[in-house]
């Protein structure tokens, strides 16, 4: 057992084998109450022993109770030093308890004055209570917001997590796009380059095609100035039968004029009257004539300035305005 080994140890160096040794040879561990059972039924287990052992000679028996005695003094000995050294920590910690005591007492003097500071600066401040009262109702409030602060974050945190997908997704759709994009605009290249190539083609033939319509124009322009010539011909006969009318009206009205201040060559009058009616009435019809004449020619000169001002668009030629304006002239002068 580790008491036996640790009493036979000590009572080998020559120490007393107290309770307190014991223990501390232990390492501190175990109870004295364990410790003294321990040894006491080690004394009771030697006593047997020293009863068996009786039979042993006396010169033994002599040299046993001569190193018993000079044990016990030893750890009398000790005792006694162990006893002096626990009278002096006794009165050491005797005088450190009565330091402690006077400490209390002025500590408890302290609190007892801070006991009555504290009763007066209670009194003194029941409005600072009203107001602390009032801060923990705005401290519950303000929490309660930061709470709310604090859904209304997550909220957000979780609609953010939400736009960071659809963000994704949305760049997934761009790239995918893109990649179409770039496909339909490479076959929309080739596509273009091929118009291109039929274009050219096109143009090769609207150029040849231009070329015979640049001749037809031509012809065009010589048919329109022969046109225009024509028209001023027969403006001018027009201007000529307008102007005859006109002195054959102030003859029929001179005649009238006559007829009114003279009976006598009424006769007459109504002969030169009916001439003069029959050469008016010819005159008309030649009037009606020639204008009719104008309108064809007009009508044909228009369609031939539509006609060539229709193949002009399509060469892309800016139209010849002088013909058109000496039309335009010659029909305000004939009217």
């Amino acid at each position: 057992m580790d008491v036996k080994r640790a009493r036979d140890t000590l009572l080998a160096q020559g120490q007393h084998a107290s309770i307190d040794a014991i223990r501390i040879a232990l390492g501190n561990t175990g109870s004295k109450t364990t410790i003294h059972r321990y040894l006491k039924e080690l004394e009771e287990e030697e006593g047997a022993s020293l009863t068996r052992a009786g039979s042993l000679s006396d010169a033994i028996q002599d040299l046993v109770a001569r190193l018993a005695a000079r044990l016990h003094e030893e750890a009398q000995a000790r005792v006694d030093e162990q006893a002096t050294a626990s009278a002096a920590q006794r009165q050491q910690a005797q005088a450190e308890m009565a330091k402690l005591a006077a400490d209390r007492a002025a500590l408890q003097a302290q609190f007892t004055a801070a006991g009555a500071a504290l009763s007066s600066e209670q009194d003194a401040h029941a409005d600072t209570r009203i107001v602390l009262h009032q801060r923990d109702l705005n401290v519950e409030r303000l929490t309660q917001q930061v709470r709310d602060q604090t859904a209304r974050l997550a909220e957000q945190e979780n609609f953010r997590q939400s736009l960071e997908e659809k963000l994704v997704h949305a760049r997934d759709a761009l790239e995918h796009f893109r990649t179409a994009s770039r496909e339909q605009r490479e076959q929309e290249a080739r596509r273009h380059e091929q118009q291109v190539q039929q274009l050219q083609a096109e143009l090769r033939q609207a150029n040849q095609s231009a070329i015979v319509r640049q001749n037809e124009i031509t012809q065009l322009n010589k048919d329109n100035a022969r046109l225009i010539a024509e028209t001023g011909a027969v403006a001018r006969q027009l201007r000529e039968q307008q102007a005859l009318g006109e002195r054959l009206l102030t003859t029929l009205n001179q005649a009238l004029a006559d007829v009114t201040r003279s009976d006598a060559g009424q006769e007459a009058m109504r002969t030169t009257l009916d001439t003069h009616v029959e050469e008016l009435a010819h005159a008309r019809e030649t009037l009606a004539s020639l204008t009719a004449e104008r309108a064809h020619l007009a009508a044909q000169i228009d369609a031939q300035q539509l006609l060539l001002a229709e193949y002009r668009a399509r060469l892309g030629i800016e139209g010849t305005p002088g013909p058109n304006r000496q039309i335009s002239h010659q029909k305000d002068t004939a009217s």
